[in-house]
């Protein structure tokens, strides 16, 4: 054992034990607000502005997605080491909360103002800007992520966190899916491209906002500077690749992220095609968000009771069936509905536990091998969200193509892919999801991994 990782370990023995205030707690979840104000407009829009506003080429667009998101989250790794070795007056993780906050509003806003120009131009310069906001929410969301760690070690105020961590992202969500649609048409007063362009700027502004919170509210306890500069880089990325607890996280977490980033994308469709009712997007979107709320509250008391991987598959398996009843009930819309919620309800409570995992693989990693890393085990979330989002994304404009979907079609093949993506694709990942959450192992050792670590420090002190 090296002498930082000595250092890191009689840190964590002789440091008192500290209760987080609700201020710093709600400052944390502030930080997943700002994130999805703009991303989930990413995730739940971009693709309908492509297509109906922009006119940017369908049959290309998948291509488009997979390419820059899994160009962009390449760079994850080397973010998450980046933010290991970073020092400053601020600390590890914070200073990226607010410097890579600005351009990345920068880019969110250009994102949504393509160019009336040709084809290929269009093209161009939405796979940039597309690649460019990838690259900056890594810089952003990386730190954010590798910062719980560093606030606390009780696993049970990790699990507040997390469950506040999700009602952000709830939050966040639930204001772009529900005020979107209208708040466009408002700002645009008949000019869409217009409208797309005040919304995301007013989303951007509210962004960095959110982000500075994050950044004055929290406090990094448990981390040492540049903790990495003593460790290769291929050292790192083997431990990274043997703690099994992390690989489980990282696979739960891109299949989380490719069933989130379908249903978002497949949704305003499905609302326009199969229930011909425009309104329900305000109602369905935000609902994936608001049922996330409800599971960020009941997220601690739930898993302390069952613990990640029975609370996990129970969570799948109620939303599962919910899922699959929706479909015969399609055209009763009330009972449609209540299927919904509750589907929604149970995998988004799984998805809450996501968050804390990542946090619970940093100890396993200083338990196993003697270092945190927390960024670099941090960038695994990120790292999910892009691969996730990639192919969920790719696959609703892939399928479209395929069924030679034109703006306004209703009917035949574009119907059947529509009702494919929303429906059964989603059942499959949830199946993947569950088997991938059976071989997590970290349930109920975490005093033990605790009390070894500081056992080790102790004995090091007395040397």
């Amino acid at each position: 054992m090296d002498i930082t990782s000595k250092a890191i370990e009689q840190q964590a023995a002789q440091e008192p034990a500290v209760r987080l205030g609700w201020r710093e707690k709600l400052g944390y979840g502030a930080g997943d607000l700002a994130s999805n104000l703009s991303w989930n407009l990413v995730g739940g829009f971009l693709l309908y502005y492509y297509t109906d506003v922009a006119h940017v080429p369908v049959a290309a667009l998948g291509t488009l997605f997979l390419a820059a998101r899994l160009l962009d989250a390449v760079v994850d790794p080397a973010i998450g080491i980046l933010v290991d070795r970073t020092k400053s007056r601020w600390g590890k993780a914070r200073p990226y909360l607010v410097f890579a906050s600005v351009p990345f509003g920068v880019i969110g806003v250009l994102t949504f103002m393509v160019p009336d120009v040709g084809d290929g131009a269009k093209l161009v310069y939405a796979f940039v800007t597309y690649l460019t906001l990838g690259l900056l929410f890594s810089l952003v969301n990386v730190p954010y992520s590798s910062l719980l760690p560093m606030m606390t070690r009780d696993s049970h105020e990790r699990m507040q966190m997390g469950g506040l961590r999700a009602i952000g992202s709830s939050v966040g969500s639930i204001i772009v899916t529900a005020s979107t649609t209208p708040f466009v048409a408002w700002l645009g007063s008949g000019d869409e491209q217009r409208g797309w362009t005040l919304a995301t700027i007013v989303y951007s502004v509210l962004s960095v906002a959110f982000f500075a919170v994050t950044f004055k509210t929290c406090k990094e306890r448990y981390a040492l500077p540049a903790e990495s500069e003593r460790i290769a880089l291929g050292a790192a990325l083997r431990t990274l690749w043997r703690n099994r607890p992390w690989v489980v996280t990282f696979v739960y977490g891109i299949l989380n992220f490719v069933r989130l980033s379908m249903v978002l994308g497949v949704t305003v469709y499905f609302a326009l095609a199969v229930l011909h009712a425009p309104w329900a997007i305000s109602v369905l979107m935000p609902l994936v968000s608001g049922t996330m709320i409800v599971g960020g509250m009941v997220a601690a008391p739930y898993y302390r009771r069952f613990g990640k991987r029975r609370g996990n598959l129970q969570a799948l398996a109620v939303g599962g069936v919910a899922w699959a009843a929706m479909y015969p009930t399609e055209s009763h819309f009330p009972v449609f509905l209540g299927f919904y919620i509750v589907a929604t309800f149970a995998v988004g409570l799984s998805m809450v536990s996501m968050f804390t995992m990542v946090a619970d693989t940093v100890e396993f990693q200083q338990w196993r091998f003697g270092t945190r890393n927390e960024g670099l085990l941090s960038s695994g979330i990120s790292f999910a969200t892009k691969v996730g989002s990639a192919v969920g994304s790719a696959a609703v404009a892939y399928g479209l193509a395929l069924a030679d979907y034109h703006p306004g079609q209703e009917g035949g093949a574009a119907l059947t892919a529509i009702r494919t993506m929303f429906y059964g694709l989603p059942l499959l990942l949830m199946v993947a999801q569950a088997v991938t959450m059976s071989l997590w192992n970290l349930d109920g050792r975490h005093e033990e991994m605790r009390s070894e670590i500081d056992g080790r420090a102790a004995g090091k002190g007395a040397e």
